[in-house]
């Protein structure tokens, strides 16, 4: 009986719940969602704009609140420094402030949505200014805002300016007297004469500012405006093959202009890029290499006909033979001196320059130096041409096609074994 009436209980608690529940629900259905932020009164009705706002032929619309007629405005590329409100037009909605933030928030134009791009420019600094913004310039890639298709609305203020480079005249393109290097054929004219004299080898470590623009002046990258910083102590042939081939060109304290497709480039900025790219460079010091690596093979485009090759397919051919001895295994690590090209003859990677031997475990290296380093003793000097296949097919940062290895073998570093228990056979 007890039993029987704790369930009634039971039952009756739950039928409660759930209808208090119920309830809730009803009531919550029935209440408008809380705005995410704090919501600000706009300095005009965010639904119709003035009459005396100005109308861009873009759809830009926008008014001046404050004006500063001596202040700067911004150029297309400069980075402004702003407080801004923004509402939904639809709804008159606050979706984001941060007009009590005194030192304001970054802002690109060369990266940001075409109407702030366009708008933006129009706001001195100083200045206080509403911008209404359809879709079609409101958001960047027609991707950005919370609600495609939407018009937003802004109040900025701009706080200070960071100016970028300035756009050169002949961004679009190369003038006729334009210098052209001889191995990749890239078009360049000096911008300023260097102050040092000896030019950068494509194997010393070299620091360089640099700044690139799309034909029509669009800034796609830079390290010369605040808070960039330089590329730092790097080879040329570590860059792309155009860009070596113009800091060659260059001497310490040397700025010239180039002009490229951007397929030719290899940063995560141009890879969006298409089409022709106009770069700026400056070499700001140069630190030379102790040890110059050896130039390409005359037989770096394919193997000899007297190359052996090795089961999985790595072709190679004793330089120097040293004592003989034991072989490395896969699981070893070794001392090497090594240089390594591509079948055009440019050099992609070198420990000779360093003037220390480099040290790998086998295990963590490229299929073709696995194999074909087993192949070697201690005091041998080999070449290999390893297939695409064995090295980084498939990579498209690293180099690609079939590579070539010229590498001499210092020392094996046997894995140790691991013990085993005692009684073990």
């Amino acid at each position: 009986m007890r039993a029987v009436l704790l369930a009634l209980l039971v039952s009756i608690g739950c039928q409660k719940a759930e209808t208090h529940n119920n309830n809730n629900s009803a009531a919550v259905s029935a209440t408008p969602a809380k705005p995410k932020v704090p919501q600000v009164e706009a300095p005009f009705d965010v639904k119709n704009p003035p009459a005396d706002a100005v109308h861009t032929p873009s759809g830009l619309v926008y008014k001046t609140i404050t004006a500063n007629p001596t202040g700067q405005a911004p150029k297309r590329n400069d980075t402004v420094w702003i407080k801004y409100t923004g509402w939904r037009q639809a709804s008159g909605e606050t979706f984001f402030s941060n007009k009590d933030d005194e030192r304001g928030m970054p802002l690109n134009l060369a990266t940001t949505a075409p109407g702030f791009t366009e708008g933006l420019q129009l706001v001195k600094q100083g200045e206080k200014a509403m911008l209404w913004l359809p879709p079609e310039i409101g958001l960047k890639d027609k991707q950005q805002g919370d609600k495609k298709g939407e018009t937003l609305v802004y109040e900025v203020e701009v706080i200070k300016i960071d100016e970028s480079p300035a756009v050169p005249a002949d961004v679009a393109g190369p003038p006729a007297d334009a210098i052209t290097t001889k191995k990749q054929g890239v078009k360049y004219e000096v911008v300023r004469a260097g102050t040092g004299k000896d030019k950068v080898r494509s194997f010393d470590k070299v620091s360089f500012n640099y700044t690139a623009w799309t034909a029509d002046g669009k800034m796609i990258e830079t390290t010369e405006m605040v808070k960039k910083h330089p590329v730092e102590a790097t080879p040329p042939f570590r860059q792309s093959a155009a860009l070596e081939d113009v800091l060659t060109q260059m001497t310490a304290g040397e700025r010239v202009r180039f002009w490229v497709d951007a397929h030719q480039m290899q940063s995560t900025m141009t890879k969006t890029e298409t089409g022709p790219l106009c770069y700026e460079v400056e070499v700001l010091q140069i630190d030379k290499a102790p040890v110059a690596p050896p130039p390409a093979p005359n037989d770096v485009a394919k193997p000899p006909g007297d190359a052996k090759k090795t089961d999985k397919g790595v072709f190679y051919k004793v330089l120097k033979a040293g004592k003989g001895g034991a072989k490395p295994s896969a699981t070893d690590t070794v001392r090497v001196n090594y240089t390594g090209w591509t079948t055009d003859g440019r050099m992609f990677d070198s420990s000779v320059i360093s003037g220390e031997p480099a040290e790998f475990s086998l295990s963590g290296v490229i299929a073709g130096w696995t194999d074909g380093i087993a192949q070697m003793s201690v005091g041998d000097t080999f070449r290999f041409w390893i297939p695409d296949t064995l090295a980084y097919k498939g990579q498209p940062t690293r180099p690609q096609g079939m590579l070539v290895f010229d590498v001499e073998l210092i020392e094996v570093k046997t894995a140790a074994k691991p013990e085993m228990p005692h009684g073990h056979p």
